[in-house]
């Protein structure tokens, strides 16, 4: 049986108006650790990183 690595993420995404038009903004949780990023795209390759690490992490 495989056994599973189960994490809890908090995301919160926004957008700030900005002369050249909104800029869309995401922050996620994890306990008392929170990561900022400016583009979707860099919390998106954040996600893909730490599933990549828990499935290397998780016990057979």
């Amino acid at each position: 049986m495989n056994a599973t690595l189960n994490k809890v993420y908090v995301i919160r995404v926004w957008y700030e108006p900005s002369p050249g038009g909104e800029i869309w903004r995401a922050s996620l949780s994890e306990g008392e650790e929170r990561h900022y990023f400016a583009e979707p795209s860099a919390l998106t390759a954040f996600l893909l990183q730490e599933m990549e690490e828990s499935r290397e992490e998780a016990p057979e």
